[in-house]
């Protein structure tokens, strides 16, 4: 068993070696990218916000969040998942991104949006289409 074992390796190694080497040049206008050194000043981050339940402003749960679609390095909408039980029958909407806040209040801080879940559940649903990676509306 070891013996087909090391066989095995030493052919695939030998495949591996045997293969050309393409060497990869950035093309002549292309900026060579340095990490920063330090971070630059941000108001939030995406791990604060992604998965987290959103509110009105009676503190009563509207959705949760489920993504954020960004362009040019902005994030243009927020897909919100409302309804639903245990993720079945849920809708997704999209949210502008500037439309939700972060409240806080003794201590504790929540994601909060100035609008009712009747007012999103009546809004344009759409479904993620897995083979195309987009948002779709319904």
């Amino acid at each position: 068993m070891k013996k087909a074992l090391l066989v095995a390796l030493a052919f695939s190694m030998a495949v591996a070696a045997a293969q050309p080497v393409v060497a990869q040049t950035a093309a002549p206008d292309a900026k060579i990218v340095v990490p920063m050194e330090a971070l630059p000043r941000y108001g939030s981050l995406v791990s604060a916000w992604y998965k987290k339940p959103v509110y009105d402003a009676n503190e009563k749960k509207v959705g949760v969040i489920t993504d954020m679609l960004f362009s040019g390095g902005e994030i243009n909408a927020i897909m919100l998942d409302v309804g639903g039980f245990l993720g079945i029958g849920a809708k997704h909407v999209a949210i502008p991104a500037e439309a939700i806040t972060i409240t806080e209040k003794n201590n504790k801080s929540w994601l909060t949006i100035n609008t009712t879940k009747d007012v999103v559940k009546k809004a344009t649903g759409y479904k993620f289409d897995a083979k195309e990676h987009a948002w779709k509306q319904m």
